[in-house]
């Protein structure tokens, strides 16, 4: 009799990480788009075709870097509209300055985020204040980022680093010790 059992799995294990507990997936289908919905956007396609006030409003909103979509929502059309639309060569050169424009507004502030993260790396860099492991670490890191500072992953590198910092440390603690003795 006990040979029949079945070894059934270990029962899941509720203190885990959400991340490493099993997703349970649900299938979902994509139902087409119904009749009376069809029917709906044929007819306000058919409707702006001709509306040239619309087109050029959208237009501009397209070369200001306004997507399809957050363009149809300000109009208060669909943006299968909008996206017919794009067939002409007026809105596809609108549509294309447009994405240019985003990717040059996100590249200026990924320069200037780049630019702010190296002056607080330069700024530990130079406090003289700052514990000098912190100093060591921001130096290097400005180092790596110019292409100056190989970057390996042997333990080499670390235990050097590590002399470096007791090194670091010692000098700091004796040049501080020399500072108080001259002062008095």
């Amino acid at each position: 009799m006990e040979d029949d059992l079945i070894d059934l799995p270990p029962p899941p294990n509720n203190q885990t990480a959400p991340a490493n507990q099993s997703l349970n997936l649900v299938p979902t289908s994509v139902v087409p788009a119904g009749e009376q919905e069809v029917a709906t956007m044929l007819a306000e396609q058919a409707r702006f075709t001709d509306e040239p006030e619309m087109k050029a409003i959208a237009s501009r909103l397209l070369e200001a870097g306004y997507t399809v979509l957050s363009t149809a929502r300000k109009l208060g059309v669909r943006s299968s509209t909008v996206w017919s639309w794009s067939k002409e060569p007026e809105m596809a050169e609108a549509i294309a300055a447009g994405v240019e424009r985003r990717r040059m507004t996100l590249g200026q502030g990924l320069e200037e985020a780049a630019e702010a993260a190296l002056t607080a790396l330069m700024e530990v860099a130079n406090d003289l204040d700052a514990q000098p492991k912190d100093r060591v670490k921001a130096s290097e890191a400005i180092l790596d980022r110019c292409g100056i500072a190989p970057t390996t992953g042997s333990t080499e590198s670390t235990i050097g680093l590590r002399v470096d910092v007791d090194f670091d440390e010692r000098l700091a603690r004796i040049v501080a010790g020399s500072a108080v003795k001259t002062g008095t």
